[in-house]
């Protein structure tokens, strides 16, 4: 039983920092990608002054 256990636990851990390492990735990736125009964290202080020298 206490072997069982200890498996299901190490598959578990290795299935968190799987998990751990495809939201870091995902997270990086958005954080790249809206830079320029804002996103969530920063705000969309530039997408809205890009959308007004666009409009003109």
């Amino acid at each position: 039983m206490l072997s069982s256990l200890l498996s299901k636990r190490e598959r578990l851990q290795e299935e968190l920092r799987s998990v751990e390492k495809q939201v870091y990735e995902l997270e990086t990736s958005y954080l790249q990608e809206t830079t320029t125009f804002g996103n969530a964290l920063k705000g969309f202080d530039g997408f809205l002054s890009s959308s007004k020298n666009t409009a003109k």
